[in-house]
């Protein structure tokens, strides 16, 4: 094992039940043979973070489970069979992880482990890194490093809102000159837009009646912003009542799955990426929009390509989604980030979590 991990005391936000966050101190963990320690250079909080906190249930027998999945991390410590970094490289590791070794991680879907992700997306998510330092299993295939000119900021969303917005245009087959509406510009539907557009879209439509997230919508390549109420009669008016060749549901809301799937045209597609975790079900309203469609859903492609590929984007695209990026807060107040970002107050998008000064 290879280290420089300057401290012994690592202090991470952690869930130690139902909406309950606090800042647990413990020492800075060793690797094991295959695992990396990163220190945390920049963090942020995601809407799945809101969701694991205050909606899904501890893992039993689990008392603490430490929190954030989105970090730009430099490497402090690596296991003996960790290959390809050296301590102090500056790296992004995906917020899902893969085994590298079963039949979907080998097939490339590292997002969709038959080893790591018992429950996919959260038995395989990346975990800790709203802390000091944080693990990152099986590192090899699971993190890349930053290339020198791109920024943490720019760097970090790669990890997963990035990959995860880009996926719901991917697997929606998005073509050229394509009508595509996105519901809800957070985070992950403003990543859909700028995506939609980076892969040759006609009209974008962006859903969202959030000022600032609308016109951030539109600089990432919206052509047009609706608001959500009345959004599907003003969407058919934009098509000619033909309605979108792809619908793209990035909130993880009854009411706006429904929407998307009754303005998709005709052997359209529903693309959603939300989380649904307050839902045990969803109604799926049957009429004339649910006949001939096609759903997709998908989890964050990851792992050491995907990170990779979506760098050269970053920095060589011409699209600068860093701009998503409203408020800068030190890791110590965590829990006020949180807060902020859950009440989507104050014109919040996404948060950088930086270390305290001196730590």
């Amino acid at each position: 094992m290879t280290t420089t991990t300057p401290t012994t005391v690592n202090r991470t936000w952690t869930k130690t039940g139902m909406g309950k966050l606090e800042l647990r101190e413990a020492p800075v963990p060793e690797p094991g043979p295959e695992e990396a320690v990163l220190r945390t250079r920049l963090a942020t909080v995601c809407g799945s973070d809101l969701h694991f906190l205050h909606e899904f249930p501890m893992p039993r027998g689990v008392e603490q489970v430490g929190m954030g999945h989105e970090a730009v991390g430099t490497v402090a410590a690596l296991g003996a069979n960790v290959r390809g970094f050296s301590v102090g490289d500056r790296v992004v590791a995906s917020c899902v992880v893969g085994c590298g070794e079963c039949g979907n991680c080998l097939r490339g879907q590292l997002q969709a482990c038959l080893v790591l992700g018992r429950v996919p997306g959260i038995s395989n998510a990346l975990a800790g890194c709203q802390g000091d330092h944080f693990v990152v299993p099986r590192a090899t295939i699971n993190m890349a490093k930053v290339p020198e000119g791109l920024s943490d900021e720019r760097a970090l969303l790669a990890g997963d809102v990035m990959s995860t917005g880009f996926s719901a245009v991917e697997r929606a087959n998005v073509e050229t000159g394509d009508t595509v509406a996105i519901f809800a510009q957070g985070p992950v539907g403003l990543c859909a837009t700028a995506g939609a557009r980076l892969h040759g879209a006609g009209l974008v439509i962006a859903v969202e009646g959030v000022p600032e997230r609308a016109e951030l919508a539109l600089r990432l390549g919206a052509n047009v912003v609706v608001e959500p109420e009345g959004a599907v009669a003003r969407i058919r008016e934009l098509t000619g009542k033909r309605g979108v060749d792809v619908a793209i549901e990035a909130l993880g809301r009854q009411e706006t799955f429904a929407a998307a799937l009754e303005c998709t045209r005709l052997d359209g597609t529903v693309s959603s990426v939300g989380v649904y975790a307050a839902h045990r079900s969803l109604d799926v309203p049957i009429g004339l929009g649910f006949y001939q469609r096609k759903i997709v859903t998908s989890l964050c492609p990851a792992g050491s390509d995907r990170l990779r590929r979506l760098f050269a984007l970053a920095e060589h695209g011409s699209t600068d989604l860093s701009q998503l990026f409203t408020h800068r807060m030190p890791l110590s107040a965590t829990d006020e980030a949180y807060e902020l970002f859950g009440s989507r107050r104050d014109g919040v998008v996404k948060i950088a979590l930086v270390p305290d000064a001196g730590s």
